[in-house]
């Protein structure tokens, strides 16, 4: 199966590029990047040689992969920025590789990267994560499997964000955001993401009512954390439930996030 590039483009023969893959007017690919079968690269899109994605993405106009990462202790060491399938790439978004030998930026499968949100150096992000415009992720942000980072919402760096968490537009962030919840403000959850655990595929029914009494044992008990810890592993049986257990068991360097009313409504 041939690859179509435009005779604009500019593509180092020393690129791997997988079947039926489109490079469109004015793209870079570099020595030494991967293209896998089916991938749409368009109009100025820029592929450093470092840089490798998965089949069937799809990359707008101005995105730039796997360029050197904005940290000064940066030694121009191999490292790698990896995107997994089916993910696509709006305008203007930065991937950035890692810092560390051996090292990779990673983006999961079936992700969706809007228009100028940044992924900086060393960030993992899982399957099925949303960036809306403007997002902004520092160094070694970790994002779980189908969260949802709003727009202009700038995470600080080492900061973990729980699967199928939600970021309200806006928002900042250098405290943890545990599983399951709508971040809202600076360093706050407000509530479940109710919406987000009803449309998961992963989620049965009996998760989502378990998850909803942890939550008021967690978040409205008035219980200390490893009070209501003990409370969940005693009282739970949901894997869902696990999860968040074992989230908030980890030693977190930055701290996790509070509870606070939402600030678009009144205080409780």
């Amino acid at each position: 199966m041939s690859t179509r590039i435009h005779s604009s483009a500019l593509v180092d023969p020393r690129a791997e590029l997988g079947d039926e893959v489109e490079v469109g007017p004015f793209a870079v690919v570099e020595a030494g990047a991967k293209i896998g079968a089916g991938t749409r690269l368009m109009a100025h899109t820029y592929v450093c040689g470092q840089a490798e994605l998965g089949p069937a993405c799809v990359v707008h106009m101005g995105a730039v992969l796997g360029h050197t990462p904005q940290d000064r202790s940066y030694k121009d060491e191999p490292t790698r920025a990896t995107i997994g399938a089916r993910t696509v790439v709006r305008e203007n978004v930065t991937i950035h590789r890692s810092t560390g030998e051996g090292t990779a930026t990673r983006v999961g499968d079936d992700c969706f990267l809007m228009a100028g949100s940044h992924v900086a150096h060393n960030c993992v992000l899982g399957d099925r994560v949303m960036l809306a415009n403007g997002a902004q992720l520092a160094g070694h942000v970790q994002i779980g499997d189908g969260a949802i980072v709003s727009g202009n919402v700038v995470i600080h760096q080492f900061v973990r964000v729980g699967r199928l968490a939600i970021l309200s537009g806006g928002s900042r962030f250098g405290m943890d955001v545990p599983p399951y919840l709508i971040g809202d403000g600076t360093n706050s959850v407000t509530s479940l993401n109710s919406v987000g655990l009803r449309r998961s595929p992963v989620l049965t029914p009996e998760d989502r009512t378990q998850l909803k009494d942890a939550y008021r044992i967690l978040y409205r008990s008035g219980l200390d954390l490893p009070g209501a810890l003990e409370r969940l592993r005693a009282e739970f049986s949901s894997p869902a439930v696990a999860h968040w257990v074992d989230f908030l068991s980890q030693p977190s360097p930055r701290g996790f996030c509070r509870y606070k009313p939402s600030r678009r409504h009144g205080p409780e």
